[in-house]
């Protein structure tokens, strides 16, 4: 695994928390749409997502 797909996992992770922390449960497909949008980002952008 790269740096960009363990930042990638790092951001998806915090995304499920923050969800989970506020009662929520995305659909699928929005979980998926999300973990697209954040493998077109930069390592840059994903480090300002942590």
């Amino acid at each position: 695994m790269n740096d960009k797909e363990n930042l990638v996992d790092q951001v998806f992770a915090k995304y499920r928390s923050n969800c989970k922390k506020i009662g929520i449960t995305p659909a699928e497909i929005m979980q998926q749409a999300y973990l697209r949008h954040l493998k077109s980002l930069t390592t840059e952008e994903l480090k300002a997502k942590l």
